[in-house]
């Protein structure tokens, strides 16, 4: 059994699909590569064939060759391992993008060159993309050595449903591609103390204060669908964890909208909730974010300077204003916002702030009224705490009238999947202003999950365009 102590660390977005995709864009690259090096590799055509051309002619051979290679499965993972076993990859992609190019080379080339031109764009691919999968391969065979490739697995339910999943995963050939790290059961009493070596664990709230402290990719809810009542409520519990939510089926006709089927290992699974921005996804969001965050803060840093003096020269007290805030995974952390108020030590914040409160100063009004309060959470950004976009980040125990959010919107933990955000779809829909009842709570958590499970870069950089141009003051924004 693999432990997590002899896994290396790695980084969290190193996905199977984002190994692939950066393969695929290494054969890309290869081929226009190989267009532009047959122009000048042969002096017969480096008179009669452009630059433009020879790029015109590899972006066409691109396309059969992804397809061809699309088709027989290619790109995937266990194909990097061996560098032979690539050959005929290799070659069938290459043969596809040349039988495309030499028809096209006929239309835009002089009828005396195709030849030479085809057999220099030939070589120069397949030499190219020998090195790009060799590449492939040293770097896949570096991430199994150090566990990157590794999904993390987390079993619930110690029953015969459970220890067939456990077994199955732990078998040879597949151990190498997943993690046990543990089974939990609300109903330990009555199981097994152990399973294949892994001691049973009581409780899935042990499980969720697990996945804030180490990385937990799959959770596997193997109990009988009988069980619907137990699922259920532990489906409440695991919401906020960022994390594949698996539900073990034998049938092949369900098809519930909402859900997929998942394979793991082979064996079928019903995913009923899905781990939202990870592998490519969570990279460009998070280059968006240190983008934007890095180009405001030097944008704006005579402002954030005149801003701060003015705070400090209007009310006893610091410039900015920490408060603890629930971030991704429920981790708490320090938000940084411009004191707008006097200090009240007793005041943590669960009650929101009415606009009429006596404790907001004078400029303390100007800048909650334009927003300029929330500028210091850039550097929350740049911290990696927060992203520019995302549900906003609340205190613990947030209420909504005498109740907590957790107590009066049953969905409110899945907000914590994604980073919260300085601005969101929340607070540019109706949002801001303080949310006192519980119609408006639940209307602000159904827009956060609509973020969440709607993500896109395009989604992100109009939420921040509203945002700038009429989201940042307004009658509700104090």
């Amino acid at each position: 059994m693999t432990t997590s102590d002899s896994i290396t660390p790695r980084l969290r977005n190193i996905t199977f699909g984002l190994v692939n995709r950066a393969v695929r864009f290494l054969d890309i690259l290869a081929m226009l590569a190989a267009a532009v090096a047959a122009r000048p590799l042969s002096e017969a055509t480096a008179a009669d064939v452009t630059w433009a051309q020879s790029v015109l002619l590899g972006a066409l051979a691109v396309v059969p060759m992804v397809q061809v290679n699309e088709g027989r499965r290619v790109y995937r993972w266990e194909r990097y391992r061996h560098l032979r076993g690539q050959v005929a990859d290799i070659i069938l992609g290459l043969l596809a993008a040349l039988v495309v190019a030499g028809i096209f080379a006929i239309g835009f080339l002089p009828g005396g060159i195709v030849e030479s031109w085809l057999t220099t764009f030939g070589i120069a691919g397949l030499v190219l993309m020998t090195i790009g999968r060799s590449i492939a391969r040293i770097a896949v065979a570096g991430m199994e050595r150090r566990g990157a490739l590794k999904r993390r697995v987390a079993v619930i339910g110690a029953g015969e449903e459970g220890e067939a999943a456990i077994r199955y995963l732990d078998a040879p050939g597949r151990r190498d591609l997943y993690e046990l790290i543990g089974v939990f059961d609300d109903r330990a009493a009555r199981r097994a103390v152990e399973i294949a070596g892994l001691t049973v664990t009581h409780g899935v709230d042990e499980l969720a204060r697990r996945a804030r402290q180490e990385r937990v990719d799959v959770v596997i809810i193997a109990l009988p669908w009988r069980a619907g009542q137990r699922i259920a409520e532990m489906m409440r519990k695991l919401c906020a964890i960022p994390a594949d939510v698996l539900l073990p089926i034998e049938a092949d006709w369900i098809n519930l909208r909402g859900a997929q089927l998942f394979n793991v290992g082979g064996l079928p699974f019903l995913q009923v909730a899905r781990r939202p921005l990870k592998g490519t996804d969570a990279i460009l969001k998070s280059i968006l974010d240190y983008i934007v965050a890095g180009i405001a803060v030097l944008l704006l840093s005579p402002l954030l300077l005149v801003v701060a003096i003015l705070v400090r020269l209007d009310s006893p007290g610091p410039i900015l204003f920490r408060q603890r805030r629930v971030g991704f995974n429920g981790r708490e952390f320090d938000m940084f916002k411009f004191r707008s108020m006097t200090v009240d030590p007793t005041d943590d914040g669960s009650r929101g702030t009415p606009m009429d409160n006596p404790r907001i100063t004078r400029i303390g009004r100007f800048i909650r009224k334009t927003s300029i309060d929330e500028l210091p959470q850039l550097f929350n950004v740049l911290r990696g705490e927060m992203s520019v976009v995302g549900p906003r980040a609340h205190v613990p125990n947030m209420l909504v009238g005498e109740h907590t959010y957790f107590e009066t919107v049953q969905e409110y933990a899945a907000r914590h999947r994604v980073k919260p955000g300085i601005t969101g779809w929340g607070q540019i829909n109706g949002m801001r202003g303080g949310i006192h009842d519980a119609d408006k709570a639940r209307r602000g958590v159904e827009l956060d999950l609509q973020y969440i499970e709607n993500w896109s870069l395009w989604f992100d950089i109009r939420i921040m365009a509203r945002t700038l141009f009429g989201g940042m003051a307004g009658r509700d924004v104090f």
